[in-house]
């Protein structure tokens, strides 16, 4: 039995109409340098946005002069655009960029970019470096624009550079980005990779700027780029561009050797691996990434040439870059994807996601494109292009908001919290309005943030999926408009959500306060067999996945209620497994003919036991202290530890459930079984 709570969210932003722009302001120096690279918002309706300035750029309440160098900069701004404060990360001599900027719960503002040299925070935090190259920074704020701590690579041979930010529920930060040489630190975290080749890299951060974890790419595959990181509940997904040789992360492959690819890759929040996405043949990156919690996984960037997907192949319209949009689930399913482009270079910088299935992306065109059925032409040489796409790939609106020089949105974020303002940033030239502001450029371009409400009449309908046989599906709308609304079903109901459905499609008419009427379709079929097994190795018996178990011997049920059981006869063996949808599944009947065996697992050197191991493993070494190493069957690489003479302790409770090798500098290795209540590994 489940019990399913599904709700539709019901928004109201006023009398405005859809993607009204309603102030910006901007800041430079003349030094063609300046560029806003980040938007964030904390809880008191206030925006955040993070860039880059040369010369002389007033910000309205404060200035900043880094003269011929670049400075990096955060700057406050209330709701209606007012500037509260600038800081300004400089080095005198070099320069320093800032990429990205992620806000927690508690409004703690963390930064990310790159410096050179000498590196001054502001309330007295400094960081130190040589000039020689540039090197990966990441940095804590209040909202006041306190700097609490900054943090920088050290040990690097070779330019790094922090480009995405994210932050969790919990208040930890990821941090992603890349970094060159055979080994670098994040303080107290050191990373080998086994080679000088650039590499992507995440890092995780708690809130005191200790370095939790710190993992990289490995293989000679050039060049490595990791552009954007986003988290949705227990996982983190990056992009980028890997490509030439194949390159892998925690064992997982991320790109063949052919191509430039564009890859998605999956982790958990210790940074294990969990899939891994790559699509070729040409030159393709990821520059932005967004995940919700309604399982939607919207990547955008460039594509030039061929680029293969699953269903179908897209072809650049040029030689020059295209627009690409992608729609995967967060267990990296492929849905759709999609380009565009003028013959001139176009591209897609950053996505935003809405919690309601939607997404906004910021893209530059050239010349006259037609966006997935809207035309629309550019005015400049380069012009901004804000959209809203649906989950699957549908395009609500999209809009030309600029001016009739060279305008380009390196990023977007839209407010969490009512009133949802959407913002863009990038840089512009010449002079623009939007809403009651009028921005100019200095000379050679200015940085720019830019406000608005999307109160576009639409309805994205979700529906929940059910088990086999049962009719006790659920099927809601979220709604954006102009309230009160009204629902009609095609089976009759007048309600925004409905339950205890069988599988079928279900349409809603809906109707806002002007009388207009969207409609939406949505389907709500049965869940597929997930295709669990029974495993065997020697008397132990294991299915992984799912989240309850029941175990038959013959036919008959055992008094076993894990991932995990004991063979005490010969005979035939099945499991009934309740998956995370509440659905059952059988396995297949494996028929045991061994007998049983002691629940140990020993070598000459070794004893592990027990077996399965739930949360602790004892491991007996009789040689000499040395390392240790636990490695997943699969061959990925767990942890390592001092393994000393005698009896040791390890707790294995937060691994997930799976076949595991304890390897040692000296014996043979130990096959054992962990058995947890954290699915597969």
């Amino acid at each position: 039995m489940r019990t399913i709570l599904l709700f539709a969210a019901l928004l109201t932003a006023g009398g405005l109409r859809a993607q009204r722009w309603n102030w910006a302001a901007d800041a430079g120096g003349g030094g063609n340098t300046d560029l806003c690279w980040g938007i964030a918002t904390d809880s008191q309706g206030n925006a955040y946005w993070v860039g880059s300035v040369s010369g002389t750029a007033d910000f309205g309440c404060g200035t900043l002069a880094p003269g011929n160098t670049i400075a990096g900069f955060i700057a406050k701004v209330d709701a209606s655009g007012a500037c509260q404060w600038v800081r300004g990360i400089t080095t005198g001599f070099y320069d320093a960029w800032v990429y990205g900027i992620a806000i927690d719960a508690q409004d703690r503002i963390y930064i990310t970019g790159s410096c050179q040299g000498d590196a001054d925070f502001g309330n007295g935090i400094t960081l130190s470096g040589s000039g020689s190259s540039d090197d990966w920074f990441t940095a804590r704020y209040d909202i006041d624009g306190t700097c609490i701590w900054a943090k920088r690579i050290t040990n690097s041979t070779s330019s790094s550079e922090g480009r995405g930010i994210a932050v969790d529920e919990q208040g930890d930060i990821y941090v992603t980005g890349f970094a060159g040489g055979t080994s670098f630190t994040f303080d107290p975290i050191t990373v080998n990779t086994g080679g000088f080749q650039r590499q992507a890299v995440i890092v995780k951060y708690d809130s005191t700027g200790t370095a939790l974890w710190a993992k990289s790419t490995t293989g000679t595959g050039v060049p490595k780029s990791a552009r954007a990181i986003a988290v949705a509940g227990d996982r983190l997904f990056i992009t980028g561009q890997i490509g030439y040789m194949p390159a892998f992360y925690d064992g997982l492959q991320l790109t063949p050797a052919s191509s430039l690819n564009l890859y998605v890759l999956a982790c958990d929040l210790e940074g294990n691996g969990l899939w891994a996405r790559s699509y070729g043949n040409g030159d393709h990156e990821g520059f932005g990434i967004a995940a919700d919690t309604l399982d939607n996984l919207f990547v955008v960037g460039r594509l030039w040439g061929d680029l293969h997907l699953p269903d179908d192949t897209l072809s650049s319209m040029s030689s020059n870059d295209d627009i690409l949009l992608m729609g995967l689930d967060q267990d990296g399913n492929y849905r759709w994807a999609k380009g565009t482009g003028s013959s001139q270079r176009d591209l897609a910088w950053d996505v935003s996601v809405d919690g309601l299935g939607n997404a906004y992306v910021a893209a530059q065109f050239n010349s006259t494109i037609d966006y997935f059925g809207t035309p629309l032409t550019a005015l400049g040489s380069e012009d901004v292009l804000i959209s809203k796409v649906e989950a699957d790939g549908d395009v609500v609106w999209a809009q030309r908001p600029s001016g009739f020089q060279r305008d380009i949105p390196l990023c977007i974020h839209r407010q969490a919290e009512a009133p949802h303002t959407l913002y863009f940033g990038g840089y512009f030239w010449g002079a623009i309005t939007y809403g009651s502001t009028t921005i100019d450029d200095v000379n050679n371009g200015d940085a720019m943030i830019v406000a608005g409400v999307d109160s576009t009449f639409d309805v994205s309908s979700i529906a929940t999926d059910v088990c086999p046989g049962a009719c006790d599906g659920a099927v809601g709308s979220f709604v954006v408009g102009d309230a009160p609304f009204t629902f009609q079903w095609n089976n009759g109901s007048t309600a925004p959500a409905l339950d205890g459905l069988c599988p079928g499609t279900y349409t809603v008419e809906v109707t806002d306060a002007n009388g207009r009427v969207t409609i939406d379709t949505v389907f709500i079929e049965e869940r597929e067999d997930p295709g669990y097994t029974v495993q065997v190795m020697d008397d132990l018996l294991w299915t992984t996945g799912g989240t309850a178990w029941e175990w038959f011997f013959n036919g008959s049920m055992l008094v076993s209620d894990s991932a995990s059981a004991i063979a005490t006869s010969a005979g035939d063996y099945h499991a009934v497994v309740t998956d995370v949808h509440g659905c059952t599944w059988s396995t297949d009947t494996m028929t045991v003919v061994l007998a049983t065996g002691e629940i140990e697992r020993t070598t000459a050197a070794l004893r592990a036991f027990p077996v399965p191991a739930s949360s602790v493993l004892f491991v007996e070494h009789a040689g000499a202290t040395g390392q240790g190493e636990l490695w997943t069957a699969s061959g990925q690489h767990v942890r390592s530890f001092t393994l000393r003479t005698g009896r040791n302790t390890l707790d294995v409770s937060a691994l997930p459930s799976g076949v595991y090798v304890l390897r040692t500098d000296s014996g043979s290795p130990v096959q054992l079984l962990v058995s947890t209540p954290y699915g597969v590994y």
